[in-house]
């Protein structure tokens, strides 16, 4: 068996921007998706026409979120991405605001953790306990039907 090359030679560092691992994307990119189809499903559901829930959904989220790069392609582009025209189960979206049960039993799981880290001395990190402001939002994933929204003025046969 030939070996080319030295063993010494150093791979070269390849010019322009570094590529992303294919079917692959960032957490924030896969929040921002998870919000997107959550804000238009609510959207549709009020009634709203496409292209007034897109704008809906862009203006929901430059008010919330400021420095989170978003636009109405952007919107139609995760659209299309996430549950496209043919697929018949989508993951959808559900955001549900959390209540005080809800945040004392969170509480509570923290602190069993954290003992359980005591007993055992697994080293698991647990989050600091900070101070939350406001209404707490938390976003539910599921496998489900794609919805399907008629057009308002579609033919009855």
């Amino acid at each position: 068996m030939a070996v080319q090359g030295s063993t010494m030679e150093t791979k070269k560092k390849k010019k322009g921007r570094p590529r992303q691992a294919k079917n692959t994307i960032q957490c924030w990119q896969f929040a921002r998706a998870g919000r997107v189809m959550c804000a238009y499903d609510e959207a549709r559901e009020r009634g709203d026409k496409h292209s007034v829930a897109v704008r809906g959904v862009v203006e929901l989220l430059k008010q919330s979120n400021p420095g989170m790069p978003i636009s109405q392609t952007e919107v139609k582009r995760i659209l299309a991405v996430w549950r496209p025209r043919n697929a018949g189960t989508i993951l959808r979206f559900e955001r549900k605001i959390v209540t005080e049960e809800d945040i004392k039993r969170h509480r509570l799981i923290l602190e069993q953790l954290a003992a359980l880290q005591d007993k055992t001395g697994l080293r698991l990190e647990v989050p600091t306990n900070h101070q939350l402001t406001g209404p707490i939002v938390s976003l539910t994933a599921r496998f489900a039907e794609r919805p399907n929204y008629p057009r308002h003025n579609h033919k009855i046969r």
